[in-house]
C-alpha cells in the first residue's frame, strides 16, 4: 500500500513540476528559439528570391518574354521583387547599345506592392461598370494600382506608382455581364507620383543597370503583364503588345518575381 502511495506521489510531483511556470531562463531560451526561427524564415525567403534572380539571367530570354494572354490581374496581387532587367537584340541594334539581354540589378532595388481594385466608376450601380455605351452593356472589372518602393541607394523618392484603368486591357464584350477583361498586357500612361510627394516619374533604368543611353528612357516604359511563368515584365515596346503581344518584342524592362 505504502509502495503504491510513494509511486502516487512521484507521479504527481512531477505533473506539479511541469505545471510551474516558465522562469526567466527558459523564456529567454524561447524567445531565442522563437527570432532563430524568424531569421532562417527570412534566410529561405531571400534564398528564394535569390534563386529566382539567377534562374532569370540564365533563362532563354524568348521564354521569359513570351506573355500569358490568360492571366487575370487578379493574379498580380501581392509584393514583387525586381530580379533582372532586359534589352532586346532588335531594340539594341536598332539604337546602337551594347548590351543585351538578361542584366543584374542591385538587391532590392525595386519594389512593386500590386492591388486590383474593382471600378469605382459605376457610381453605385450594382450592374457595374457600363462597357458598352452603344449596347448599354455593364460588367464589374478591375482596376490596378502598384507602390513602387526603391532601395535607399536608388532613391528616397516615395508616392510613385503604376496604374492601369480597366480599358487598358484587351477587351471583348459579348453581353451584359459577359466579355474578357483584364486579361493580359495592360498599358499605362507613365509613372505616376502623388500629387502631394515630389517625383521624376522615372524607374531609373540606367542607375540600376548601368547602361548608359540616351535612348533608353524610363518615360517611354509603358506596358505590364505576366509571363508563362509566373513573372511580372514591366517594359517598352513599340509594338502593339495588348493587342498582339505574341507578334511584337520587348525593347526594355524590368522582370520581377513574387516576394516569398
Amino acid at each position: 500500500m505504502n509502495s503504491i502511495l510513494d509511486k502516487s506521489m512521484v507521479s504527481y510531483s512531477w505533473i506539479t513540476k511541469r505545471r510551474q511556470p516558465i522562469g526567466n531562463k527558459e523564456r529567454i531560451v524561447f524567445n531565442m528559439k522563437k527570432t532563430l526561427v524568424l531569421l532562417l524564415a527570412l534566410l529561405m525567403a531571400f534564398a528564394c528570391v535569390v534563386a529566382h534572380a539567377d534562374s532569370i539571367l540564365d533563362a532563354d530570354p524568348e521564354e521569359i518574354m513570351t506573355f500569358d494572354t490568360n492571366s487575370h490581374v487578379t493574379e498580380w496581387n501581392g509584393t514583387w521583387v525586381l530580379a533582372a532587367a532586359y534589352i532586346g537584340e532588335d531594340f539594341a541594334d536598332e539604337y546602337d547599345i551594347d548590351v543585351t539581354g538578361f542584366l543584374p540589378v542591385p538587391e532590392n532595388a525595386i519594389t512593386l506592392d500590386v492591388e486590383a481594385l474593382l471600378d469605382a466608376s459605376n457610381t453605385g450601380s450594382p450592374d457595374g461598370v457600363l462597357v458598352d455605351t452603344k449596347n448599354y452593356f455593364h460588367a464589374h472589372v478591375y482596376d490596378m494600382e502598384a507602390k513602387i518602393t526603391f532601395d535607399e541607394s536608388i532613391s528616397d523618392e516615395e508616392g510613385a506608382q503604376l496604374y492601369v484603368a480597366w480599358d487598358c486591357w484587351h477587351t471583348e464584350v459579348r453581353g451584359e455581364q459577359d466579355g474578357d477583361f483584364n486579361r493580359g498586357v495592360a498599358k499605362f500612361s507613365q509613372v505616376k507620383v502623388a500629387k502631394d510627394k515630389e517625383g521624376s516619374k522615372t524607374l531609373y533604368f540606367g542607375k540600376i543597370t548601368g547602361v548608359d543611353s540616351e535612348d533608353i528612357n524610363d518615360e517611354r516604359v509603358k506596358f505590364i503583364g505576366m509571363n508563362t511563368s509566373g513573372n511580372l515584365i514591366v517594359f517598352f515596346s513599340e509594338d502593339n503588345m495588348v493587342e498582339k503581344p505574341e507578334k511584337g518584342s520587348v525593347g526594355f524592362g524590368y522582370v520581377f518575381v513574387r516576394a516569398e
